[in-house]
């Protein structure tokens, strides 16, 4: 049935919240949306990687006065055998990865200005608090749809008790930095080094950009402050004032039972990292909260909001599995020859390529039968595959 006179509560104002806005704004049968959102809009609010790979999903002119700093070409990936080598020892491998269109945001901005949009659409906004347990109860009794953008663990989980479903994070620090980045302004680099992660440098413009070094797996240093210093200094971009850094942690994805991004007796649907989603292997997700909010309202007009917990595990299911195997490649066989001869592979490929469309990315390992059988002479590698095409994911059954 599709929605009469009925009223939507977001929590969360960042990019899933606003999207799911902004996919419900002109709906048929939708008479208020209210975004809750404990930070204000005017101040910083994140400083992240901040890499859009398909900013078109953001309904704002692409300017730098709407947050959209540098266009980029692409990424270029270089791997090495390790992180015991000095700054000009060169890679093993350099690979260029294609990305078209895709932008290296100031997010604060872009968040402040789409809320601006929204707005003058009629969504209201509350900001400047946090939602308590208590409020969140009486918010899903007053609202039809309550669409939970609050990040993981999710809002919901918390006033449940339920935030032990997340099965694991990643961790991330990055910071802004001042320095020369022209070099590489339309090919922002990513360090792969020889561990389940890897560090990364953004330019913004050719005098800053967002850097950064993130982990998965068990294996992490003992002082992240130091590996990240460390990082900067073998991969040649400043090393960051360590009261800038920020630390946060994405999902594994998917975390979470697919059928627990939707709780049929209270409306609550939950999107983005709420909901668990991110790519497995490098950690991108923005464009999957926007992704899923916007199948959230689509579904919700249609009528069909049921539908919502099995098509967006439809619609992520090739970028988990995808995810699942590229991971597979470093973790199983701990092999930097291999990882560099994989990334050569995929040369010239989109970065949607890389991230969620296995096809494109087997055709072009398979060409080179020496590679794509070291990756499948191992049991756990094998197993992976299985894994992959059974959908046996992280989340507890």
């Amino acid at each position: 049935m599709k929605p009469n006179e009925a009223r939507v509560a977001v929590l969360g104002g960042a990019v899933a919240g606003l999207a799911a806005a902004h996919g419900l704004v002109d709906a048929e049968g939708i008479t208020e949306i209210r975004v809750f959102e404990r930070q204000e809009y005017d101040t910083k609010r994140v400083d992240c990687g901040e890499a859009i790979n398909d900013a078109t999903l953001v309904p704002l002119e692409k300017t730098a006065e709407n947050g959209f700093l540098n266009d980029v070409e692409g990424f270029q990936l270089r791997v090495y055998s390790g992180r015991d080598r000095e700054f000009d020892d060169p890679p093993l491998e350099t690979s260029d990865l294609r990305c078209d269109p895709g932008y290296v945001c100031d997010r604060n901005t872009v968040e402040r200005q789409w809320a601006r949009s929204l707005a003058e659409d009629g969504v209201a906004f509350e900001t400047g608090r946090s939602v308590s347990p208590d409020e969140y109860r009486r918010i899903v009794e007053a609202y039809d749809y309550v669409v939970d953008a609050t990040g993981q663990p999710s809002l919901t989980h918390k006033a449940t008790d339920a935030v032990d479903e997340y099965t694991g994070d990643m961790v991330a620090l990055n910071a802004t930095v001042d320095g020369e980045f022209g070099e590489y302004l339309r090919y922002p680099r990513i360090f792969f080094e020889g561990y389940v992660g890897y560090s990364w440098s953004f330019p913004k413009s050719e005098r800053t950009a967002n850097v950064g070094i993130g982990w998965a797996g068990d294996r992490r240093p003992d002082d992240y402050m130091n590996a990240f210093e460390a990082a900067a200094r073998r991969n040649g971009f400043p090393v960051p004032d360590r009261s800038d850094v920020n630390v946060y942690t994405i999902p594994r994805g998917p975390s979470l039972d697919p059928r627990r991004t939707h709780r049929p007796a209270d409306g609550v649907f939950l999107v983005g990292d709420a909901a668990g989603i991110a790519n497995r292997y490098q950690g991108e997700g923005i464009c999957q909260a926007i992704w899923s909010s916007y199948l959230l309202a689509e579904s919700i007009e249609a009528g069909r909001v049921s539908e919502y917990p099995e098509r967006l595990f439809e619609a992520m299911r090739p970028e988990y599995r995808l995810a699942h195997l590229m991971r597979g490649a470093w973790v199983e066989h701990e092999d930097p020859e291999l990882l560099a001869a994989v990334a050569k592979s995929l040369e010239g490929l989109s970065i949607d390529d890389v991230t969620r469309r296995p096809r494109r990315v087997f055709r072009r390992i398979v060409r080179n039968p020496t590679v794509a059988g070291r990756l499948v002479a191992d049991s756990g590698m094998l197993r992976r595959i299985v894994d992959s095409y059974t959908d046996t994911w992280e989340y507890a059954r």
